[in-house]
């Protein structure tokens, strides 16, 4: 598993301008600007470590969890009526702060020992740039199993 000094470390080298905004040591938050096509968009990524308290295992995300900031992520296209933005995770309290689905869990495509900065931001920057094209043109590019996910 890698750590997280050596996620924040990766993190600060490939993305300089991703700020750690909180460090519980085990448990990390950055924010930071991604411009994948036409927009620049604020970021949020939460990473956990699982942990073991006396016989109790807390367990961590499944991998990182990533949200958009600003400008407020639009749960629909003009040009795909009647469809929610695909590959989310839903949040029903506050629909527009919904995680993004970068990876299927169910494939291993993310472990722990792969650098959030390899990984995670490259695949939040294809999300996003999918994101811009389904805004436009109603297709969502970036392929992928969608989350089954209750709305």
């Amino acid at each position: 598993m890698m750590h997280m000094s050596e996620q924040i470390r990766r993190m600060h080298q490939q993305f300089p301008a991703f700020e750690v905004v909180f460090n519980g040591g085990w448990h990390v938050v950055w924010e930071g600007p991604l411009r994948p096509l036409a927009r620049t968009y604020w970021v949020r990524v939460n990473a956990v470590e699982p942990r073991q308290i006396d016989n109790l295992r807390v367990l961590g995300t499944c991998g990182a969890q990533v949200t958009l900031v600003a400008p407020e992520l639009e749960l629909t296209s003009d040009f795909a009526p009647g469809e929610s933005t695909p590959h989310l995770y839903w949040s029903q309290n506050t629909p527009t702060k919904s995680r993004l689905c970068l990876f299927d869990p169910a494939t291993d495509e993310w472990t722990r020992n792969m650098a959030l900065a390899d990984t995670i931001i490259p695949w939040t920057i294809d999300w996003l740039a999918s994101y811009e094209g389904w805004r436009a043109t109603g297709i969502w590019t970036g392929g992928g199993r969608h989350p089954v996910v209750a709305k």
